[in-house]
Formats: structure tokens, C-alpha cells, sequence
């Protein structure tokens, strides 16, 4: 079975999420840029205004079950160091594919 990984992150972590995606050998994913939201747990809105100036990026990869736990694990570790910022990450099932 594959797992689907969305993860948003402030831009500034961009870099540590691609570097957490090579450690664990995903290579495939799609990233969108400048997206714009607030998070529902802590953090102020990232809308890329005069106010609000912060934007997110936002990455969804489709991976082999076995390395959703190690790349949440990684993920954690990331908003841990960066809390402020904030890193976000939903799972779940896919099937099919091609």
C-alpha cells in the first residue's frame, strides 16, 4: 500500500524539507509556491500581505508505506526546531496509480 504525504511548511523551511525528502530517499513529489493559509493549531497567517508577509510552500509525495512514519518523524523534528514557522503534515491512503 502507498501513502500520500501533504506537507505545508513556512518557506523559510523549504530547504530542511527537501533535505528531510533526500535523507530518506523520496525522490518523487509535487511542490506548490507562495500558498497562502493559517494554521489551526498555533501560528499567525502566512498571506504574503503588508500585515501578514509570511507565505507557505506546500509539497505532496506518494511513498511506500514503510517511509511515512520515518518522514513524519523527520518532519516533527523540523517544526521542533522551528516552531514558530511551522511545518504541517497529513497522511493518507492512495490507490492505483501509474
Amino acid at each position: 500500500m502507498m501513502k500520500a504525504v501533504f506537507i505545508s511548511h513556512n518557506q523559510a523551511l523549504t530547504d530542511k524539507v527537501a533535505e528531510a525528502l533526500d535523507r530518506l530517499g523520496i525522490r518523487g513529489f509535487t511542490q506548490w509556491t507562495e500558498v497562502k493559509g493559517r494554521g489551526s493549531v498555533k501560528g499567525e497567517p502566512h498571506m504574503g500581505t503588508h500585515t501578514w508577509p509570511a507565505l507557505n510552500n506546500a509539497v505532496l509525495t506518494i511513498l511506500e508505506e514503510s517511509k511515512a512514519p520515518r518522514l513524519l518523524d523527520e518532519l516533527r523534528r523540523i517544526n521542533a526546531e522551528a516552531e514558530e514557522q511551522g511545518v504541517r503534515a497529513f497522511v493518507w491512503s492512495v490507490e492505483g496509480g501509474m
